[in-house]
């Protein structure tokens, strides 16, 4: 294992970094524990290892604007995933991943920029968005080899969304915080292969895209106390994050509908 990181300072705020580091991971507990009666697990799992390469641009301006926007590329082999071999769901190491995107964060007070101070408060947007591209460019597995049209390479990463984007704004004033933020999150698959249509038990399938809307207040009094409320899933929309084969599935894993909540909290 080794790595190195570098940094360079453009401005007093402003910096340009790198880094590289090999990875490892070892096989855990939950790997060689079935998820489900009829899972069969490789008596031959070995780890997964791999690199990271990241680099970026980031700094502040005035106080009132911070950014951080990065590129990476992430090599994964012997990653651990499941097939189906025998009519049975069969985990053993599957092949190799590469991950590579961007990501980038923004946030800018504009109250602070035009007044300079924090006399009227502050009011900030911030904005974060990555684009991964990541897929299959190796596939270990024997028993298709032959076959082109079983083949994982060039298949997308299952769970991985090309894109996601947050966009908010807080409001603070005093003891007075409130914050409204937005989460787009792209289409995923489930399993490696890529299906598109579920079976009839919903554990394989393409995870639509969703979006969602958070809400929430934060009013302290009497200097020890405060006051939280707020709302998640505004619009109440239905989607969900997971498909399980094992518990607590078979089946889709949704995300909750609306819901509102309440606090009074205090501290000595």
């Amino acid at each position: 294992m080794l790595g190195i990181g570098s940094e360079f300072k453009t401005t007093e705020h402003t910096n340009i970094y790198a880094n590289f580091s090999k990875n490892y991971r070892p096989i855990t507990f939950s790997d060689l524990t079935p998820s489900g009666t009829t899972d069969v697990i490789d008596p031959n799992l070995t780890d997964a290892f791999g690199y990271n390469i990241d680099g970026g641009f980031r700094g502040s301006f005035k106080n009132a604007i911070s950014f951080d926007i990065g590129g990476f590329y992430l090599l994964y082999n012997n990653r651990i995933g499941t097939i189906t071999q025998n009519g049975a769901p069969f985990k053993t190491n599957i092949g190799t991943t590469v991950s590579k995107g961007i990501e980038s964060y923004v946030e800018v007070d504009v109250l602070g920029l035009i007044t300079g101070n924090g006399r009227l408060g502050h009011l900030s947007l911030y904005a974060t968005y990555s684009f991964i591209d990541a897929e299959y460019t190796c596939w270990d597995n024997p028993a298709i080899v032959n076959d082109p049209t079983k083949t994982l390479v060039g298949r997308k990463v299952e769970y991985v969304p090309q894109q996601t984007q947050r966009y908010g704004v807080t409001y603070i004033y005093k003891s007075l915080s409130a914050t409204f933020q937005l989460n787009a999150i792209d289409a995923v698959y489930a399993d490696a292969l890529n299906t598109e249509t579920p079976n009839s038990t919903a554990t394989v399938g393409k995870i639509p895209a969703y979006t969602i809307m958070d809400a929430s207040i934060t009013c302290g009094f009497l200097k020890n106390y405060n006051i939280k409320a707020g709302v998640n899933n505004i619009a109440n929309v239905s989607y969900f994050t997971r498909r399980a084969g094992g518990y607590p599935g078979p089946g889709l894993m949704p995300g909750n509908g609306r819901t509102a909540f309440f606090s009074i909290g205090a501290k000595f």
